[in-house]
């Protein structure tokens, strides 16, 4: 029932949209979801491998906004392509949580959230709350931010990223021990999983694709605000959950984050076509990420619930 709540979830929404607004299912306004929904894909693909351990990555959002941030100041000091350093910037940033989670056994949801007011302080403070505006001439903008056959390139490029994470999550070791880590840390040990190193290398995968992410939000609003990431924390956690990987860990997987993504994104739309008051579209997406964790959630595998 839970692989298949996601989709019928879906097609309930694609009827009601279409039913209250015609202009809903129609080739423009697919290409807009598309649009919408590569940032989020991106950024959600990658906290997926960490909830699929049972853990969750709290600083996602300010990722995204160090990312933009970093990105902004390279193109302007350094030229475009010095972007190419910035997934590893935030990899690095990563980095820091990983080994305080794997290594110092420190609660993952306590490490991000320091994580998150650290990063959200260093922005602000290295930025002075100032936003940075990029140059409309540059080459690296149009290779995302155009189209491909009618398709935006950033879209193509999020889908891309989806499908080779979900090769890695289904087909290579690290897929497999972050799956066994997530159904149960204690027997993934005794079957020789180096636990602690894979849980770091989970993080890193997260810090790499939230600067992928970062970038692509900065090309697409044209430059960067050192708070822009934030609004896009519940998003992403609520993607994945909703997609099918519950937050207790061992089962789903990127390739179910792409339909929570999609859920999300649509809903979103749906309501703004729709004229939802926006202070009531939060209200129908919280309710949806409730509904998800409830339907979702093994309570087999818990003792109690905390």
């Amino acid at each position: 029932m839970a692989a298949i709540s996601p989709w019928l979830a879906l097609i309930a929404m694609i009827i009601v949209f279409t039913a209250l607004n015609g202009r809903f299912l129609t080739i423009g306004n697919a290409i807009n979801i598309l649009q919408q929904a590569a940032v989020l894909i991106v950024l959600s693909v990658g906290g997926t491998f960490i909830i699929l351990m049972g853990s969750i990555d709290l600083a996602v959002g300010s990722m995204v906004s160090l990312a933009g941030m970093s990105a902004a100041m390279l193109i302007r000091d350094h030229g475009e392509w010095a972007v190419i350093l910035v997934p590893f910037i935030t990899m690095l940033v990563s980095a820091i949580a990983g080994v305080l989670f794997a290594y110092a056994r420190l609660p993952s949801f306590l490490t991000t959230l320091g994580m998150l007011y650290a990063i959200n302080g260093m922005t602000l403070y290295v930025t002075q709350g100032a936003a940075i505006n990029l140059p409309t001439d540059l080459v690296i903008g149009s290779i995302f931010n155009g189209s491909l056959l009618g398709v935006p390139t950033v879209a193509l490029w999020a889908i891309g990223i989806a499908l080779a994470a979900t090769f890695v999550a289904r087909r290579t070791r690290f897929g497999r021990f972050i799956y066994a880590i997530g159904g149960g840390e204690t027997v993934a040990k005794l079957c020789g999983v180096p636990v602690a190193r894979y849980k770091l290398y989970a993080f890193l995968v997260s810090g790499f694709l939230s600067g992928v992410a970062g970038i692509f939000l900065m090309l697409r609003i044209g430059g960067s605000d050192p708070t822009m990431g934030d609004p896009m924390l519940l998003p992403a956690i609520a993607a994945v959950v909703m997609g099918g990987t519950p937050l207790t860990g061992g089962v789903g997987g990127p390739h179910r984050t792409i339909l929570g993504v999609l859920i999300i994104t649509i809903l979103q739309n749906g309501m703004n076509l729709a004229n939802v008051n926006p202070f009531l579209q939060n209200v129908v997406l919280g309710a949806g990420v409730i509904a998800a964790v409830a339907v979702n959630m093994d309570r087999k595998r818990l003792l109690s619930v905390k």
